[in-house]
């Protein structure tokens, strides 16, 4: 790391307010380069965090979060907090396996007060927090800096609608950047695009509200000139949307002035009840290639931290996302009822280049997950065929959607697509995907299915849209995969055409029926299947002679039919699955064959029930058992262990 003077020299933010005008400035410019320089070489978010280097700084000198509470909404825009609250000198491990989270996290100060990875929550903990103190009489100041389309979410709003009520001594800062990771959508965009041209509101007002009052007030007139004033309020003012919610607005100020942004928070932190300051700031912060494309900046790897320039990479194989964007592209040219929906996320999952093919037929509904399944069922019921696009994470804050207006509709046949299944890497335990089959799973009338190649994520894109078409289409389908490259494997046969249901047998034990006790059926569901089909490569001609290697396909239905049949021909099952164990695929499997009454040995490999830091995705894989030479390690003790048996069941038998 570069060395930087004032950075590395700062002890805690109490230091700030010792600093000069001059001082700031270059501190400001210090924060900049480390961030870049660390984002450079790990990866993580970059645009957001350049954006808030000024407000930072103003907030940690105007208040004293070692008392006073900080909260931040969405968490990707804290980089600059972490930078003043002792993590300077470790940020470069930021996001890397036993280093700093690329989020707030109260493991590691005292000065983060949560792990905060989802969007538009932070309001309503804010709230909470602010009457906790106020029960306890406490003058403890909350705040909350909101930011990168979060106030699009609908628990945002309920957050404000609570604070109004109770009155909260809750300071909200709305960090108005004017985008979100992609393009902006909705009205309260186009509201706060109208506040940032408002320059003039309070001379307008002023000369409105004194208008008003030379109107001759006589006892019939004065009540209609009070409305009146309301009205003319609400019509010129900026901030009228939060009055109305019970809040005082403030602002807006320049964001990437430290000085006015410091001079509007000491205006409004010692005023009692519920406060809006707004901050207008720029994603990029000023540096010009993240100023010219945010989108590109928001969360890279790999470029020069002086000109922007990225390195020159390797070229690498189509990503799942890449392959889901081909075949709704296609599929889309083929039928003019598909629409795709997502929120805020149409670059990640991708459907930016839909959205830019088919503009009326992708539907970015902002950070409204919850309301993105309701609008499915809406579009369902009137004869369009909606494909919902979500990453897993994300989706389960829709869970109770999905259940209410999709599974209770009964045979809408929506089509859900859950990217980011499985580990996710480096942004750690708020983002990964690894309860979908858990809590999906206990719905009637879903059907659950993960692709072992890019060919089959194709290939269920398209049998799902056909299915849903007839006449007994099931209620959803949800289609899950990784944050991976799809593999390119040369399996040992063709596919087999996909049927409900029923499983895909990739490799057949060879082995005598006599040794029937000793073979190993390993059922292996999604990303795990090429992993598992390598692994069988390493096996010698002997031990492979006792392995089958099944590709799920389904979660639910399961192949009950190929399970009962390999029970009479196989010892012992193997489940794999990229999630966690506790409710999962490898569950699916015990209980279906206890429901059968399968004399089987279930073992099950996958995540265990525990929280997963962040560290590289090949690394989270092996420390869960989940890369090749741990499945091969694991299948040869079961071949061992089922050799044994056998055995032990001819002496005995």
């Amino acid at each position: 790391m570069k060395p930087l003077p004032l950075l590395d020299g700062l002890i805690s933010p109490a230091d700030l307010r010792r600093f000069t005008a001059a001082e700031l400035a270059q501190l400001a410019e210090e924060m900049r380069h480390r961030i870049k320089e660390t984002v450079s070489q790990h990866g993580g978010h970059l645009s957001s965090n350049l954006g808030t280097i000024e407000l930072t700084l103003a907030l940690h000198r105007v208040f004293d979060f070692s008392s006073d509470r900080l909260l931040w909404d969405v968490g990707h825009q804290a980089y600059p907090h972490k930078l003043l609250t002792g993590r300077a000198g470790v940020f470069h491990t930021n996001r890397q396996q036993g280093g700093i989270s690329g989020f707030p996290d109260p493991k590691e100060s005292p000065y983060d007060l949560a792990k905060v990875g989802h969007s538009s929550t932070a309001i309503s903990t804010g709230v909470g927090v602010a009457e906790g103190y106020r029960r306890q009489a406490s003058r403890r100041r909350t705040v909350v800096v909101v930011g990168d389309g979060a106030l699009t979410g609908g628990m945002s709003f309920e957050g404000l609608i609570n604070a109004g009520q109770l009155k909260s001594d809750l300071l909200v800062v709305l960090n108005d950047n004017g985008n979100f990771i992609d393009a902006p959508v909705g009205s309260l965009h186009t509201h706060l695009d109208r506040i940032r041209t408002g320059r003039m509101y309070d001379q307008l007002r002023t000369r409105v509200v004194s208008l008003l009052k030379r109107i001759p007030r006589g006892k019939g007139l004065e009540r209609f000139v009070e409305h009146m004033e309301h009205a003319a309020h609400k019509l010129i003012s900026p901030g009228y949307i939060f009055e109305d919610l019970g809040f005082r607005y403030f602002g807006p100020v320049d964001g990437h002035d430290e000085k006015a942004t410091e001079d509007a928070l000491r205006r409004v932190a010692d005023l009692r009840g519920p406060i809006l300051l707004h901050v207008l700031t720029k994603k990029g912060g000023g540096w010009e290639p993240a100023v010219q494309d945010p989108l590109k900046f928001h969360g890279p790897k790999g470029f020069d931290v002086e000109s922007g320039y990225f390195h020159p990479k390797s070229k690498a194989g189509r990503t799942y996302s890449q392959i889901f964007a081909d075949t709704m592209l296609a599929m889309a040219g083929e039928d003019q009822r598909l629409v795709t929906i997502t929120a805020a996320m149409p670059s990640g999952t991708g459907l930016r280049v839909f959205a830019q093919t088919y503009p009326e037929r992708m539907y970015d509904v902002g950070i409204c997950e919850q309301h993105s399944f309701a609008f499915a069922e809406g579009l369902a019921i009137s004869g369009q065929l909606p494909v919902v696009a979500h990453y897993s994470t994300f989706a389960q804050r829709g869970f109770d959607q999905i259940f209410q207006e999709i599974v209770v509709q009964r045979n809408l046949g929506i089509v859900v697509t859950l990217d980011r299944a499985g580990l996710v890497g480096e942004d750690g335990e708020t983002h990964q995907g690894l309860y979908d089959i858990s809590w999906s799973r206990c719905f009637p009338g879903l059907v659950l299915m993960a692709p072992k190649d890019g060919a089959e994520l194709t290939a269920m894109l398209r049998w799902t849209h056909a299915e849903r078409q007839s006449t007994h289409r099931a209620a959803g389908y949800l289609i899950r995969y990784p944050k991976d490259e799809a593999p390119e494997v040369q399996w040992s046969a063709a596919a087999t055409p996909l049927a409900l249901g029923q499983a895909e047998v990739l490799h057949a034990a060879t082995v005598a029926d006599a040794d029937s006790a000793s073979r190993l059926a390993v059922w292996a569901y999604g990303m795990p299947v090429h992993v598992a089909h390598a692994a069988l490569a390493e096996l010698t001609p002997a031990e492979l002679a006792r392995v089958t290697l099944v590709n799920a396909r389904f979660a639910k239905p399961i192949d009950g039919a190929l399970l009962a049949e390999q029970a009479r021909t196989h010892g012992q099952v193997l489940t794999l699955e990229d999630h966690t164990l506790p409710g999962g695929f490898g569950s699916i499997v015990a209980e279906t064959a206890t429901d059968l009454g399968l004399a089987l040995r279930i073992h099950r490999g996958g995540v265990r029930d525990e929280l997963v830091p962040h560290a590289a995705r090949d690394v989270q894989l092996a420390a869960h058992g989940l890369d090749k030479a741990s499945i091969v390690k694991r299948i040869r003790t079961l071949l061992e262990g089922g050799a044994r048996e056998a055995i032990r069941f001819v002496r005995t038998g």
